[in-house]
């Protein structure tokens, strides 16, 4: 294999996703390069929050999910002269086509290229073939002192970076962040970076303490949340701007209560199923509702530059790194959303 780096055997291991209970390892050809792409030898990947919500991923399956991945490049095609064999990369499975009339706007999330494309299989693979818009657009050189593992922060909080950037929260601003799982935490991160008044719920304590760690002002047991609680930390209004990091209805409904005129609402995390929107609250007191599905390659940038200016702590958020014979229990890990925060999976010692 030109300009690889050895490899024994033309077989890797693939975790193949049926459902959150049914993960199967697998035997699977290593993939073949073409002239402009690279092969990958995964490091770690972490477990996303939506690789775990079966009604969301189990009609796509079965496939080898895996999009928050690492590693070091060990073959590069002939006509690749950006990356070389050796190199410690990050790389985005979604990239704009930086053509098209969404991209040509800074609207690259909208872009059709950014949701079609894909890195072969996914990250929970031991190799990876990277395609030649992925090498172009959404290969990253990790700064040095970057591990593998931390990389795997670096998507979910260029996620939490792009949403931030849709409703742009002041540092005079009060902002509630309901949910203080991993999602939670990335926006945390960033606000206490911006200096703004935070606001994190959950129902977890072993949650609510990271959020403290990790930068909030106040924390709050869901259910011991309430309005007059919130106007005497927000000199007697509700809050600024709320950021939904929680899948369900409560959450959805928690954001409409605590929200003030002319406030700002982030769906973060979505419900499983459509709810009723209170319209007519909304258009009184004209509430902005904003959506975030995911990052830009521009995004991805501003937070390894924001990394390297030692802005996030990257290192804390992960709990658990499992090996990739043990991805079942990482999955587990997470879909228990008990005490775990950031769940990587790494190679199986050879």
């Amino acid at each position: 294999m030109e300009g690889q780096k050895s490899v024994d055997d033309k077989t890797m291991l693939a975790a193949e996703y049926h459902s959150n209970s049914d993960i199967r390892l697998k035997k699977l050809p290593i993939p073949e390069i073409g002239r402009n792409e690279i092969l990958v030898k995964m490091s770690a990947c972490g477990i996303c929050g939506t690789d775990v919500m079966e009604w969301y991923r189990k009609k796509k399956g079965p496939r080898v999910l895996g999009h928050e991945m690492s590693g070091i490049v060990v073959q590069t095609g002939a006509n690749v002269s950006s990356i070389e064999v050796g190199d410690n990369v990050f790389v985005s499975h979604h990239v704009p086509c930086f053509e098209c009339y969404y991209c040509n706007n800074e609207k690259f999330s909208a872009c059709e290229t950014l949701h079609k494309g894909n890195f072969d299989p996914g990250g929970f693979a031991e190799y990876i073939r990277v395609p030649s818009e992925n090498v172009e657009f959404g290969t990253f050189k990790l700064p040095e002192n970057m591990s593998f593992e931390e990389a795997s922060m670096i998507e979910p909080m260029a996620c939490a970076l792009a949403g931030q950037n849709l409703i742009k929260p002041k540092n005079n601003e009060t902002t509630l962040v309901i949910g203080s799982g991993i999602s939670g935490l990335t926006h945390i991160q960033l606000l206490s970076n911006l200096g703004s008044n935070t606001i994190a719920t959950d129902i977890s304590e072993y949650r609510l303490k990271q959020a403290s760690y990790f930068g909030s002002d106040h924390v709050f047991q869901a259910d011991n949340l309430n309005e007059t609680i919130l106007r005497s930390i927000n000199n007697g209004r509700l809050a600024d701007n709320v950021i939904i990091c929680a899948g369900n209805e409560s959450a959805f409904q928690d954001a409409f209560k605590y929200v003030d005129k002319k406030g700002k609402i982030l769906f973060f995390a979505i419900p499983s199923s459509d709810l009723p929107i209170p319209f007519e609250n909304l258009w009184r007191n004209e509430i902005s509702i904003f959506f975030s599905y995911g990052a830009g390659t521009n995004d991805i940038s501003e937070t390894l530059d924001l990394y390297t200016k030692q802005k996030f702590n990257f290192k804390d958020m992960i709990t658990h790194a499992l090996p990739l014979s043990r991805i079942a229990q990482g999955f587990k890990l997470v879909q228990d959303a008990k005490e775990s925060i950031k769940v990587v999976v790494v190679p199986d010692e050879s």
